[in-house]
């Protein structure tokens, strides 16, 4: 009995020390990687500095560890890489600073906002932080903004899509490093300024070896701001099946003194459009003088646009309804406006004549199409070129 209780207080102690001893390997492990995490956060420069004077030819600064930023105007909480280079300078906006290290050290705000200019409608400004914005984390970086002016919002309230470049020029390459996202950004009351917190770090900028300053302090800098245009111009395509009436029946009377060179049907409604009928009595094209040419034409057709059509098209047996009408089946697309779907060689004049196969009863002949399936597209706004 003694022995069996000594056995289960051994075996107590024994999972209370496991237990003290995990807690205590959590605790270590998160203060050490806590403080791997301050470590990263109070040496943020030294990384850039020492790649910037390894490649002076690219001395973009990689991403770091910085915490992200709870500013609502911008979505870029790390450092901001140069992703390609380019001669021609910025076409939208420049500023050309005199002396950039007077000017990071006279902005009281630490902000320096460009004249306004016009784009898409709408007035903007480039706002530049030579010492980095502090409300974006970013303090000792070079930060750069666009922002639009909210009063042209307030007159029109749309959101705003944006391609945003930003630019600096650097003498060590004699081109321009180019910021950009590959997304249009999002502009609207609530969300007017977008920007890059960390382009490059205030003391890589300010230092000549690296060329972004030259001739006495000189910098250059700009933006690209492209608007794209509203959304209002798209078309919707849609198959139709199963109509309602789908045959539409047409006479030619007095057929054998036709002698016009084509004849039309009315005009009746099917598959949402209007449609007719046109024959060619003597032959069209390589029917001419040997067959009788027959086709179907969409009324109203705009210049480009592509219909599908797969229907029968059939002269029919007068004399005996149950018997075999000369019947052929289009099913292609077609974009050219009047000319319709048929066959130039529909039917034989010696069958027509052939008066055993029913085809003209008492000088008449009929005519019929049966719609299989059609596209119907509907256009916005219904008139896209002149």
């Amino acid at each position: 009995m003694f022995l069996e209780e000594k056995k289960r207080t051994n075996y107590a102690s024994i999972c209370l020390i496991v237990f003290f001893c995990c807690v205590f390997g959590l605790e270590l492990a998160r203060f050490a990687k806590s403080y791997s995490k301050t470590a990263n956060w109070e040496h943020p420069f030294t990384t850039a500095i020492e790649i910037a004077t390894n490649n002076k030819a690219d001395p973009t600064v990689p991403c770091n560890n910085a915490e992200k930023s709870s500013s609502d105007h911008t979505r870029k909480t790390v450092a901001a890489r140069a992703d390609s280079q380019r001669e021609r300078p910025p076409s939208t906006y420049c500023v050309k600073i005199g002396s950039f290290t007077k000017l990071a050290d006279s902005l009281k705000d630490g902000k320096y906002e460009s004249r306004p200019f016009r784009v898409g409608g709408h007035n903007w400004t480039l706002i530049m932080y030579p010492k980095g914005n502090k409300d974006d984390s970013a303090s000792g970086w070079v930060s750069l903004y666009v922002k639009i002016d909210n009063s042209t919002l307030i007159a029109d309230p749309r959101d705003v899509y944006a391609e945003i470049k930003f630019f600096i020029y650097n003498t060590n390459v004699d081109k321009y490093y180019t910021y950009r996202e590959t997304e249009p950004r999002r502009f609207h009351l609530f969300n007017t300024m977008w920007g890059y917190p960390k382009v490059q770090t205030y003391d890589v900028v300010r230092n000549p070896a690296y060329g972004y300053v030259f001739d006495g302090d000189q910098l250059v800098f700009g933006v690209d701001v492209f608007v794209a245009p509203d959304f209002d111009k798209w078309e919707v395509t849609s198959f139709a099946q199963n109509f309602h009436e789908p045959k539409y029946t047409w006479g030619l009377r007095h057929f054998s003194s036709l002698d016009d060179e084509f004849y039309v049907s009315e005009d009746f409604y099917r598959a949402g459009r209007n449609w007719y009928l046109k024959i060619y009595p003597n032959g069209d094209g390589i029917g001419r003088g040997n067959s009788l040419s027959m086709y179907i034409v969409a009324c109203n057709t705009m210049p480009y646009e592509k219909m599908y059509l797969r229907a029968k098209l059939r002269v029919l047996d007068q004399r005996n309804s149950n018997s075999t009408h000369a019947e052929k089946l289009v099913d292609s697309w077609s974009d050219t406006p009047g000319k319709g779907w048929g066959f130039p060689q529909f039917i034989s004049f010696s069958d027509l004549r052939n008066s055993s196969k029913g085809f003209v009863v008492d000088n008449t002949l009929k005519v019929e199409v049966e719609f299989l399936e059609f596209t119907k597209t509907d256009y916005f706004p219904s008139k896209v070129l002149d």
